[in-house]
């Protein structure tokens, strides 16, 4: 079965106050891959992103509240393991991520057997006129998480902060499993991260395929508001985050699952 009607892979797209932006994305994804489930997780939202999912027939869990990228992602995981789906694809519902590459990342969960999927920005095209701090800082986490994790993957990870990815089942229930019992990937700032730390320690297989990203051309994803930076242009917060707080997270991150 192709990759564009092949229904046992969920594309999920976690959302908060996306009604100008989420209709386009689904018309896209619906144009690339129309025998396909989508699921959007209405974050919270308090404009009428429900209402645009509604009027295009996808699937809709919605929350009370904003409660974040990591509960999101736990949302589209619970709902994609519940209703019997083999995979899961997340994609921003804000128009960053190209919707066509949804098919590469399905062709390596599905063909080529893998359970963790990232669609990297490098092996693809990043958005022009990213502010240098934002650019350079991806580059300098995506080197230091490649020389952590090199011995166990044996693969450079080229973008490591990616939120255009892709989980197995097997990965699916481990990750919810991890979720519901521990206090890992409670946090959406450091979520690859730990996400990276379970799939060394359970060997999962992973493979990165390229893709494009776009600029949002307003300001930052709302359903991300929270963690670190903000997107289109730089402030003082996106100071204050790069040179204090992400250093002490990424270290504290580190220390924690190391010595789990």
């Amino acid at each position: 079965m192709s990759p564009e009607n092949d229904k046992t892979v969920l594309i999920a797209l976690p959302a908060k106050d996306e009604e100008k932006k989420i209709g386009p994305v689904l018309d896209k994804i619906r144009q690339y891959f129309p025998g396909r489930d989508i699921l959007i997780v209405d974050d919270g939202s308090t404009d009428g992103t429900a209402r645009v999912a509604a009027q295009r027939g996808v699937l809709l869990v919605h929350h009370d509240r904003n409660y974040g990228y990591a509960k999101a992602l736990q949302s589209a995981r619970e709902f994609a393991l519940s209703h019997g789906y083999q995979g899961l694809v997340l994609c921003d519902a804000d128009g960053q991520h190209e919707p066509r590459d949804i098919g590469r990342i399905i062709e390596a969960l599905v063909e080529k057997k893998a359970d963790y999927v990232i669609a990297s920005r490098v092996l693809g095209s990043a958005p022009h006129g990213d502010p240098f701090i934002h650019k350079y800082g991806r580059k300098l986490y995506s080197f230091l998480v490649s020389l952590w994790f090199f011995p166990v993957f044996r693969r450079s990870i080229t973008d490591s902060s990616s939120g255009f990815k892709g989980w197995s089942r097997r990965a699916m229930r481990l990750f919810d499993e991890i979720f519901r019992t521990t206090n890992r990937l409670q946090d959406g700032r450091i979520n690859d991260l730990e996400e990276l730390f379970i799939v060394a320690k359970h060997r999962l297989q992973i493979l990165e395929v390229p893709a494009r990203f776009y600029k949002r051309k307003d300001d930052s994803s709302r359903i991300y508001a929270d963690y670190g930076i903000s997107g289109s242009r730089f402030n003082f917060k996106d100071f204050y985050y790069v040179a204090f707080s992400w250093p002490g997270l990424f270290i504290r991150t580190i220390l924690r699952n190391v010595f789990r």
